[in-house]
């Protein structure tokens, strides 16, 4: 076996050659042929079988007569290029006519052989038709898989569009209600600012006009004050209220209304020392202790009702 037999053995698993001729002697003997090389193969008559072969099994190669009766081999050509397309069509006549070759091949046959058949020829033919019919098997098979990774990226990609699209109506709807939440926090701030100052203010009013209290008017103007800021929500004065102890609170009352250390000490029964370092602490509370910011004119201007010096 020389090596184009050994060629065509590595196709023989799969293979499937028939052969169209209606010489009996000539079927028998190609058959006989091309078994001998290892690949399966089958052979018929008459033409007008071939149609049901082809539906029914898929030959790799087709080696179809030309010239016979009841139906030619340039009528079948066509018909099975249609029904079988990866079938390898190789042409047999005893006649060699070019306008015909090319005919042939123009209708999707593979090859045109000239009767009697040169048995290398007929090998190499064989072994080349099966050769280009791998590869184009093999490129289909590459086309169909990145048409279908190219299929399934666009359904990924219309998730991913359809996905975003249901993450920015979210988003749209979130802001929507963050606003409304906003908008009900505000109505409440109004609502509870309104009752409080419906509530407190007379009180303090009342607690101002009781000289035996004379002694807390500071505490209670800052409390008036403070009052007062909440329909405007001054920043200072609710980081006052929240960062501050009520000693602070008192002595950030009486510095904002003028008073001197000493004064403070004198008023609040305590030393100098320690006013001083309550006013530290409050510098600190408030992230003045690094400026050289007045605390008084800080008080006064963040605090309302702003007082001369």
């Amino acid at each position: 076996m020389d090596k184009e037999e050994n060629d065509l053995k590595t196709y023989q698993d799969d293979a499937l050659i028939l052969i169209v001729d209606d010489d009996v002697d000539f079927c028998k003997s190609l058959q006989k042929t091309i078994f001998h090389w290892g690949v399966k193969v089958k052979s018929t008559t008459n033409p007008l079988h071939v149609m049901d072969l082809v539906r029914n099994s898929f030959y790799n190669v087709i080696l179809l007569d030309v010239v016979m009766p009841r139906k030619s081999g340039m009528e079948l050509i066509p018909e099975i290029a249609e029904l079988s397309p990866d079938s390898k069509v190789i042409v047999m006549t005893v006649f060699a006519d070019k306008k015909m070759d090319i005919q042939a091949l123009s209708m999707g046959a593979f090859y045109f052989l000239e009767k009697p058949l040169d048995s290398k020829l007929l090998l190499y033919t064989i072994r080349r038709a099966l050769e280009v019919q791998e590869a184009e098997l093999e490129y289909k098979k590459i086309f169909e898989e990145l048409k279908h990774d190219r299929n399934e990226l666009l359904e990924q990609r219309s998730r991913l569009e359809h996905a975003n699209g249901q993450l920015i109506e979210t988003s749209n709807a979130l802001s929507i209600l963050a606003r409304n939440i906003e908008m009900a926090r505000d109505d409440a701030e109004i609502q509870i600012v309104h009752k409080v100052r419906v509530s407190i203010v007379p009180i303090i009013e009342k607690l101002q006009q009781d000289r035996k209290l004379g002694d807390y008017r500071p505490d209670l103007e800052l409390l008036m004050n403070l009052v007062d800021d909440l329909p405007s929500g001054i920043g200072a004065a609710s980081e006052t209220v929240s960062t501050l102890t009520s000693t602070e609170l008192r002595i950030v009352s009486l510095i904002k209304n003028g008073l001197t250390t000493d004064e403070i000490a004198k008023h609040m029964h305590i030393s100098p020392l320690t006013v001083k370092a309550h006013r530290r602490n409050i510098r600190k509370k408030l992230k003045l202790d690094n400026s050289n910011h007045s605390l008084r004119t800080y008080l006064q201007s963040n605090l309302g009702d702003e007082m001369a010096e």
